[in-house]
């Protein structure tokens, strides 16, 4: 255990020790803590059950988190655990657990640990408890091919969807910049950010309250469902070949030198740019795969439950949007940036792009978080889909995991 960045910056210090602000800010985490064990406690969430099952959770957030970092992977896989506890468990159990996951971490000596790093992305770790226990609540990780439930997944998607076109179109136009030393730019920034959001309410609105408007036992939701299925696959899969084997992708990292020019001793110091595939060859390859993965979905979900998969995608997809928006100014504003993950590639890379530190930030989280999120939700679901019944309702809101 290494605590000597706890030590206060003196005046004019800047290395080996934590300036004030942050250390307020660590203790006010702690502080959050106790609050969070306060609630959860009331809501009775805090069982024998989940008391017992928190510390394996954080020991999966820590060692699967860890590997991401010591791998720099362009995503984090540190929520599993809360996930979990989140599902079963209730929000506040959840938050809690996040909360814990990452104070504990910044003081142990692994990979992404040691340091205040971190912990300053514990907010972000119990909003994403606070998510899981939601969407639980919701039905996410039930939901049958037959409950009318389902139109309401459908219609967040589409307005999900239809809020990505409208910032693209947005940034190909008048664009979406932020400058920290800018008024009138944040201001628009934001200005912009609620015409995005709004058009995302408005379709996903109407479109439940028309195409997916659907009643108990409906004929069209098994349909509905299997399409959606098979077309968020394609995305997903899209866009993990896209992370890895893209010209500016992960592999293309890898080339056993580090920026001054000196050895990388990553992986042997091994050089793998050659698995990264020029464009257009690659974009094409990789969306021919994802398309026959969606079509063997497809057809491998229009049989009974299969489709069960869907809102817990959805579920993944909008807390790592909501994760992606809160880490953002706290990697940019407290960090520049740069925190020492593997999502720092992506930051140099938008970076290069001409975008400036907070709008790469931004840029960075809306690709790995969702994704992120969206992978742990779907291990998340795989776990309770392997524990018995009679596990799963030792837990406060381990009914909300069980199909009806």
């Amino acid at each position: 255990m290494d605590l000597s960045w706890l030590q206060v910056c003196a005046e004019g210090q800047t290395e080996g020790c934590i300036p004030t602000i942050q250390l307020v800010y660590l203790a006010a985490l702690v502080v959050g803590v106790v609050l969070l064990a306060v609630i959860a406690v009331r809501s009775r969430d805090l069982s024998t059950a989940t008391l017992a099952l928190m510390p394996v959770a954080i020991a999966i957030n820590i060692a699967v988190g860890a590997i991401a970092v010591a791998l720099r992977l362009p995503i984090y896989l540190d929520s599993i655990g809360t996930v979990l506890v989140g599902a079963v468990a209730g929000p506040w159990a959840g938050a809690l657990t996040g909360l814990l996951a990452n104070l504990i971490w910044a003081i142990l000596p692994v990979p992404g640990g040691a340091g205040p790093t971190i912990a300053f992305f514990a907010p972000v770790a119990a909003v994403i408890g606070l998510m899981a226990g939601f969407w639980a609540g919701r039905g996410a990780f039930r939901l049958r091919a037959d409950d009318e439930r389902v139109g309401g997944f459908l219609a967040l998607a589409a307005g999900v969807a239809a809020a990505a076109v409208a910032m693209l179109v947005i940034q190909q136009t008048v664009g979406l910049s932020f400058d920290w030393e800018d008024p009138d730019s944040q201001m628009r920034f934001v200005l912009l950010g609620l015409l995005i959001v709004a058009v995302g309410v408005v379709v996903a609105w109407a479109s439940g309250r028309t195409v997916f408007r659907l009643g108990a036992g409906d004929a069209r939701i098994s349909r509905y469902l299997s399409i959606a299925t098979a077309a968020s696959a394609v995305v997903i899969v899209f866009a993990v070949l896209r992370l890895l084997f893209a010209p500016e992708g992960y592999f293309s990292t890898i080339d056993g030198v580090l920026d001054d020019g000196t050895p990388d001793d990553f992986l042997g110091g091994a050089n793998l740019t050659a698995l990264a595939i020029p464009d257009p060859a690659g974009l094409v390859g990789i969306a021919v795969v994802a398309l026959v993965v969606g079509l063997l979905v497809w057809r491998w979900v229009s049989q009974g439950e299969r489709a069960r998969l869907f809102p817990v995608w959805v579920g993944g997809l909008t807390t790592g949007i909501v994760a992606a928006a809160i880490s953002a100014p706290i990697a940019a504003g407290v960090f520049g940036g740069v925190t020492g993950s593997g999502t720092d590639a992506l930051v140099a890379l938008f970076r290069t792009l001409g975008l400036n530190v907070f709008q790469s930030t931004f840029a960075q989280g809306l690709t790995s978080d969702p994704l992120d999120k969206t992978i742990s939700y779907t291990i998340v679901f795989v776990i309770l889909a392997a524990l018995p019944l009679t596990v799963r309702t030792m837990f406060s809101r381990g009914e909300a995991t069980i199909a009806d």
